[in-house]
Order: structure tokens, then sequence, then C-alpha cells
């Protein structure tokens, strides 16, 4: 049995997958092999946050954690 982190797709990406996805990880698996897990192109995710934090795509998960992966937002 694995653990799992809890995963919220924002705005645009929702295009892309399920807005909210439990996910299970392994020791070791970051954001970034989340992202690629659930098929979403990396360059398309500009912000992540976990546990209502921002962090980067390399960031180790923990069990249990809470993660939002929100697009690039573009305005003029």
């Amino acid at each position: 049995m694995s653990d799992k982190v809890e995963v919220t797709l924002v705005g645009l990406l929702r295009n892309y997958g399920p807005p909210r996805a439990s996910i299970p990880i392994e020791t070791g698996q970051t954001v970034s092999t989340v992202i690629r897990e659930l098929g979403l192109n990396p360059d398309l995710v500009a912000i992540v946050m976990i546990n209502g934090r921002q962090a980067f795509k390399d960031h180790p998960l923990h069990p249990g954690d809470k993660v939002k992966l929100l697009p690039l937002v573009g305005g003029g």
C-alpha cells in the first residue's frame, strides 16, 4: 500500500485532468513526478502550492500533502 497526496488543478489546468485527485506516492517523489503522472505538460504549471505555501516542482512530497497546481496567468 502506498501513501497519497491530494492534488487540485486550478484554472485552465482543469482542461487537462481531473479537478481533484488522490495520487499515490512513493518515498522521494516530487511534485514534478506527480505532474507527469497526471499527464500534464510541466511547462503549463506556473505555481505550485503545498499545504498553502508556495513550493518548487522539485519539492519532495509527503503522505497527506495537499498540492495545488496553478497555470500561467495572462492578462493585458
